[in-house]
């Protein structure tokens, strides 16, 4: 079998039809469709035994609700397909046929990198990022350490194709339960055990805003967990550089990090004494005075955060973050 996509349902009744449609709409006969309803209480369950019924290629598993980790790693479990394609339920693909299917065929390469774009709720669409604009397309690299010594990764897993054996190697490597942003501490795992990775240029993904998602809940408690999780991320990925000897190799990574959760501090206000709290963290892991980044918005956090008073001051000043683009 080629492909598994993996897609966590929660309450999704409004959106899984159209994704799963989707994904049948990129014709590969060797592939099947794994989803794991994370103890929705709508429709979905019903919309997805019988949308399973119907096609041969899905198959759906039921949980008591567990967090989206959870769900992916039951599908990983069960998977079968040379390469694992992670879709979130109320996103879809790109319309028509538009995964690099002769690239993964040839099964050359660990990772596969695809490009995102975004939808505003006003139908509106951009590029998830200007950095994947960038990405060294249709270049080889012989392992995914060669290209995190000198890029930073984007932390969103629908952005790759992963060789299924990535996990079957490793399998202790898994989402970590009960976080946000959980896909850029996998993600990066991954690159740092991949053999040859690879770039394809086209849009493969469509992510979709929702004001309603809890991406988008902008609560004070969410705000505090957001920044608790990225730094819990940043921890296990110390752990990792130093139980696997990866110094080298994460260096630039662990630099972006850091740098962006003082552009978060600053940029979301943060309580004061959170954020150096959070700076004094950083310190204790030897991220913090920042390491030197030659890209412009990097080169203004460095510059306008060198100091705790100054980190202090721009927090107390969201008007002035605002205008150099924090």
């Amino acid at each position: 079998m080629l492909l598994s996509f993996i897609i966590p349902a929660y309450n999704v009744e409004k959106y899984i039809v159209a994704c799963l449609d989707s994904c049948r709409a990129q014709g590969i006969d060797d592939m099947e469709i794994i989803v794991v309803d994370d103890g929705s209480t709508d429709s979905t369950p019903s919309l997805l035994d019988e949308y399973a019924q119907q096609h041969h290629c899905v198959k759906v598993f039921h949980q008591k609700n567990q967090g989206q980790s959870v769900a992916r790693n039951l599908a990983i479990e069960t998977a079968m397909g040379e390469y694992i394609y992670m879709v979130d339920a109320d996103d879809k693909m790109m319309d028509g046929k538009v995964l690099p299917i002769d690239t993964m065929r040839s099964g050359k390469y660990d990772i596969i990198g695809v490009q995102v774009m975004y939808q505003l709720e006003d139908g509106s669409q951009r590029p998830w990022s200007h950095q994947m604009e960038r990405w060294p397309f249709d270049h080889e690299y012989a392992t995914g350490a060669d290209f995190v010594r000198s890029h930073n990764i984007e932390g969103l897993v629908y952005g790759y194709l992963f060789k299924r054996s990535l996990f079957t190697q490793n399998p202790a490597l898994r989402f970590t339960p009960g976080i946000y942003h959980q896909d850029e501490e996998l993600i990066f795992k991954l690159f740092t055990l991949a053999g040859p990775v690879v770039y394809k240029r086209g849009y493969t993904y469509l992510y979709y805003e929702h004001s309603g998602s809890s991406i988008n809940t902008h609560t004070e408690a969410r705000k505090r967990k957001l920044m608790d999780d990225t730094m819990t991320i940043i921890s296990n990925l110390i752990h990792w550089r130093d139980e696997h000897g990866l110094d080298d190799m994460m260096r630039y990574k662990l630099s972006y990090l850091s740098m962006d959760v003082l552009r978060v501090l600053i940029r979301k206000q943060h309580d004061t004494d959170y954020a150096l709290q959070c700076i004094g963290t950083l310190r204790q892991l030897g991220l913090y005075p920042l390491s030197w980044i030659n890209e412009p918005k990097y080169l203004a956090v460095k510059l306008l955060t060198c100091t705790e008073r100054l980190v202090t001051w721009w927090i107390k000043h969201p008007q002035f973050s605002k205008r150099v683009g924090f």
